[in-house]
C-alpha cells in the first residue's frame, strides 16, 4: 500500500522563513531556472535551424525535431547535438553542501587511457574518496 502525500503550497512552507532566507531561496531558484536550457533554445540562440543541425549530424530534420522534444535521450546523443551547434556538453554533479564537480567529458578517453599508464587501484580509490570527502 502506498502512502498518500498531500501537497503543501510554497507560501505556507516559506511563511516561517526570515526575510534574508526568503531572499536566498529566491536567488537560488532564479539561478537554477537560468541554468536550465532546452536543446531547442540552444539551437535558436546559435541562430541555426533544425535543418542546419540535421546536416551537421548527417540526418534528417524530423529526427532533430524529435530529439529536441524528448526528455530521456542518452547523454552521448546530447553531446553530439550540442557539438553540432558548436558547443561542448559538460556534466556537473551537485552535492548537498553546494560543492559542484564537473565529470570528465563524455565519450573521451580518460587521461589513463590516453597515456596508456594506469595508476594503481589503491591510488585511484584514495584520490576519488578524498575528492568526495570535500563535498
Amino acid at each position: 500500500m502506498t502512502k498518500q502525500y498531500r501537497t503543501v503550497p510554497a507560501d505556507k512552507v516559506t511563511a516561517g522563513f526570515s526575510a534574508e532566507r526568503k531572499k536566498k531561496v529566491a536567488a537560488r531558484a532564479a539561478e537554477l531556472i537560468a541554468e536550465e536550457v532546452a536543446l531547442r533554445e540552444l539551437r535558436e540562440a546559435k541562430e541555426m535551424t533544425q535543418e542546419d543541425v540535421a546536416r551537421k549530424l548527417g540526418g534528417r530534420q524530423v529526427y532533430v525535431s524529435r530529439l529536441e522534444k524528448r526528455a530521456d535521450i542518452l547523454a552521448q546523443r546530447r553531446k553530439l547535438h550540442v557539438g553540432a551547434i558548436g558547443g561542448k556538453l559538460e556534466l556537473v554533479v551537485s552535492f548537498p553542501k553546494g560543492r559542484r564537480v564537473r565529470l570528465a567529458e563524455l565519450g573521451s578517453p580518460t587521461s589513463e587511457q590516453s597515456t596508456g599508464r594506469k595508476r594503481p587501484m589503491a591510488a585511484r580509490r584514495k584520490r576519488t574518496a578524498k575528492s568526495l570527502e570535500r563535498t
